[in-house]
């Protein structure tokens, strides 16, 4: 079947948010999207909320896919005479088509299907930087348990919510001593203010000696993708438009270390980087490096790399964080690497 000049409406269904998308599959097979609406979920009167986005992106005859984890959704898609697509099962065709022969692919969403997970008030609190009770950290959470749609409204909130996402996350990256691939979508995630913000989230909890490939759905969108590629298995081939960006590659060394970045010139960039440090540096998406670093005692290790929107960000502090809940000295250092990391990223956007 041929899929070039072919457009597609996907509505993802989510728990707390149902997002509509129009499509277009561009002659040179990429996917863009053209169109996006959406509002928060409501059990009782999906078909009505539906019929709304629909109305909204003004394609009446387009096909449709549905994907969602709601039971009630694939009738809801019988009735739209579309598709229907387990949440599950789109991400395991996201999780092929992003699949690489040198790296593991983790896909992290930052969406309110994490609130179901337990909350630890000392676990996540200790990478808030300023002071907090755990009772007011319950609170936050119980509250946000029962209106998931609400979003931050001050970077107190924010910082909160990433710090939960801090603690939900970490299974899925612990355990792996090589190269990944991370794809971050949904929330807090694609909704972020400041690339530096992500970046942060996830270095903070690679395990050392990891390096990170990144890149960034900044519009909700992969879900909708990974139903497409379910449906339509001709997409594997497709490339994907400016609403996936790549941020660049995230190095986890776990403590000092001597660092080398071959760009493919006849000189090769050493850096030095003393224990605690975070440094960026720039490098644009689809430039090519050959990165090395050794540690105490000599042991050596080589990626391949490429830059992003962030660039390169060399992470030498000792891990897991050494953080504690409630003191003054563990706020002030999460404070210190944030303003470090984001006074870096304007440094970078004014060159």
């Amino acid at each position: 079947m041929r899929m070039t000049g072919q457009k597609f409406i996907t509505i993802d269904v989510g728990s707390t948010w149902t997002k509509a998308f129009l499509v277009n599959v561009t002659a040179e097979t990429r996917i863009d999207i053209e169109k996006s609406s959406r509002l928060p979920t409501s059990r009782g009167e999906l078909p009505y909320a539906i019929n709304i986005l629909l109305s909204n992106l003004g394609e009446k005859e387009t096909p449709k896919i549905f994907v969602s984890r709601l039971p009630e959704v694939e009738k809801i898609a019988e009735e739209q005479k579309g598709d229907f697509v387990k949440e599950e099962s789109a991400k395991q065709a996201l999780a092929n088509f992003l699949k690489e022969a040198s790296s593991e692919t983790v896909i992290l969403d930052g969406g309110a299907a994490n609130l179901e997970q337990d909350f630890s008030a000392v676990g996540s609190g200790k990478f808030l930087s300023f002071p907090f009770s755990e009772i007011y950290l319950e609170n936050f959470f119980g509250n946000r348990k029962v209106r998931s749609h609400i979003l931050p409204k001050d970077t107190k909130e924010l910082e909160i919510e990433e710090a939960f996402l801090r603690t939900s996350f970490m299974k899925a990256v612990a355990g792996r001593d090589k190269k990944i691939l991370i794809a971050a979508t949904g929330g807090i995630l694609s909704g972020t203010p400041k690339l530096s913000r992500l970046g942060l989230l996830i270095l903070d909890i690679l395990e050392e000696n990891v390096v990170a490939q990144v890149f960034f759905d900044r519009e909700f969108f992969l879900p909708s993708f990974g139903a497409l590629l379910v449906r339509h298995q001709q997409l594997q081939v497709a490339m994907v438009g400016d609403w996936f960006e790549s941020l660049g590659a995230l190095v986890s060394l776990g403590g000092p270390a001597a660092v080398t970045l071959d760009w493919g010139y006849s000189q090769v960039q050493q850096v030095e980087l003393e224990s605690d440090e975070v440094s960026l540096i720039p490098a644009p998406a689809g430039q090519k490096i050959d990165l090395t670093f050794t540690k105490e005692p000599k042991e050596k290790k080589g990626f391949t790399i490429t830059g992003g929107s962030l660039g390169i960000l060399l992470d030498s502090r000792l891990k897991p964080l050494s953080l504690t809940f409630g003191q003054e000295s563990s706020r002030n250092r999460v404070a210190a690497w944030r303003q470090e990391l984001e006074k870096a990223e304007l440094t970078k956007e004014a060159f």
